[in-house]
């Protein structure tokens, strides 16, 4: 009777473990946990304006499912919020934002952290090995700009200058000619000779450094959108030529996750497109930006 006892204990314990595995346990995929969760966790540059940052009026949505630590589209504006805002709308929940480093978000293996990179992304040969992109939501092109006061005007004024960058960013890697692994046909230059490379957190931070009074550079190179927008807010800043390159940029999710990730990558790039389609990145790059940037301008 003991021998029997025993092994039916065990036979329940058995079923046990299976009935939880199969209610999300080890089987769980990372889209089954966000739905359970009811929030898509989006980490984004809180200091990127117009794509991504704090509104200094904002206030936290009310019954939010965001833990205490995490921002609400309520306290976070731009194109990128919106952006994954309407996709979490699409897979049916609420999305919450965190704000780590830029070189953590691109060094992958995030642990878990954040479901999701929505913070316009370029897609290289090197980011690909550690994380999965859908399809690009938009394209910039990269810009260079310099201090007004500085007498920089042309391609030819930046070389031998120190450039400011976002550290671990395509700009930074460009200007250390780094072969990014785009098309042959988004490079429309070749990076100046001679430069010194400075870095900073973000590529924002360089354009408010210029504004502040700090010397030790006079030239940064970030989004064209970024440096239009510290044009339109007033920075005593001025583009200086053309594009350098196009980005394409896309929402990046980690293949080190625990869980896996297919269905969550492939229900994502299936909402991008659908907004594609409908006209929703359109209607946001236009409100943003004042321009669709939603096209591909290599096609």
């Amino acid at each position: 009777m003991n021998k029997q006892f025993a092994g039916f204990a065990l036979l329940i314990v058995a079923s046990l473990i299976l009935a939880a595995c199969g209610a999300g346990g080890g089987t769980q995929t990372l889209l089954e946990q966000i739905e359970a969760r009811g929030t898509m966790i989006v980490s984004t540059d809180p200091n990127y304006e117009p794509q991504s940052f704090l509104d200094p009026n904002g206030q936290r949505a009310a019954n939010t499912k965001c833990a205490d630590d995490q921002l609400t589209a309520g306290e976070m504006v731009g194109f990128d919020v919106d952006v994954a805002v309407a996709i979490a709308e699409r897979l049916g929940v609420e999305a919450c934002f965190v704000t780590p480093d830029w070189d953590i978000i691109t060094a992958g293996n995030w642990g878990d952290r954040w479901d999701i990179s929505v913070g316009s992304m370029t897609i290289t040969t090197a980011r690909q090995q550690i994380l999965d992109f859908v399809t690009p939501y938009y394209f910039t092109p990269a810009q260079f700009a310099a201090a007004a006061a500085s007498g920089i005007t042309s391609v030819e004024d930046l070389n031998g200058q120190a450039v400011c960058v976002g550290t671990a960013t395509t700009y930074e890697d460009w200007l250390n000619s780094v072969d990014l692994g785009l098309p042959a046909e988004s490079l429309f230059m070749q990076p100046p000779s001679d430069v010194t490379v400075v870095t900073l957190p973000t590529d924002q931070e360089c354009a408010q450094s210029i504004a502040a009074g700090r010397t030790e550079f006079s030239v940064y190179l970030t989004s064209g959108t970024v440096v239009d927008s510290n044009i339109a807010n007033g920075l005593p800043v001025v583009k200086v030529g053309g594009p350098a390159f196009s980005e394409n940029l896309a929402a990046a999710i980690d293949k080190g996750h625990s869980l896996d990730t297919a269905s969550f990558v492939a229900a994502v790039d299936a909402a991008v497109n659908a907004m594609h389609t409908d006209g929703t990145l359109s209607q946001l790059s236009i409100q943003w930006f004042g321009v669709d940037l939603t096209q591909d301008p290599t096609q």
